[in-house]
């Protein structure tokens, strides 16, 4: 009887360590799907260009959630509308790290000049991704590449407004 019962035990645990190994797949693919589904909603938004979804968007660009801010950056950098240029320059000042490095890199999809200077203030930034992505979009808007010194890209800005 003893015997019975230590069999039937250890046949539970075989089976808890397989719901157990279920269930970690079950959540890494929920991860995997929080991820790719937003960014996936986003391309297709960016991808629309009409006034309420790019407006939304830039309203988004508020919202409380970082991953939320983060998306609607990418989503407006993807749809290169020139409406989102002043609401990405003043997140380049979003307390997210995450989300400035977005912002930034959105700036340089759209390439409008508007946002050099704000780009040229990004590249003093704490955060060497920031600073790097700044960098990068002002040589995609300006077509120059003056390394990341802000004082270089301010005398050029300054020459060439």
């Amino acid at each position: 009887m003893g015997e019975g019962k230590g069999h039937h035990l250890a046949l539970k645990v075989g089976e808890e360590r397989e719901v157990m190994k279920r269930m970690k797949t079950m959540l890494a693919l929920l991860a995997v799907m929080s991820i790719m589904i937003p960014q996936y909603a986003a391309g297709v938004l960016a991808q629309t260009k009409e006034s309420g979804e790019i407006e939304r968007l830039i309203a988004d660009l508020k919202d409380q959630s970082w991953q939320i801010r983060w998306y609607a950056a990418q989503a407006l950098g993807e749809a290169k509308d020139s409406r989102a240029v002043e609401p990405l320059a003043v997140t380049l000042k979003d307390k997210n790290v995450y989300v400035r490095a977005m912002a930034a890199w959105a700036l340089g999809e759209i390439k409008d000049r508007r946002a050099v200077k704000p780009l040229i203030d990004a590249l003093r930034d704490q955060i060497k991704d920031v600073r790097k992505k700044a960098e990068l979009a002002l040589k995609e808007i300006t077509g120059k590449d003056l390394g990341k010194d802000p004082a270089q890209w301010q005398k050029w800005w300054e020459q060439n407004k």
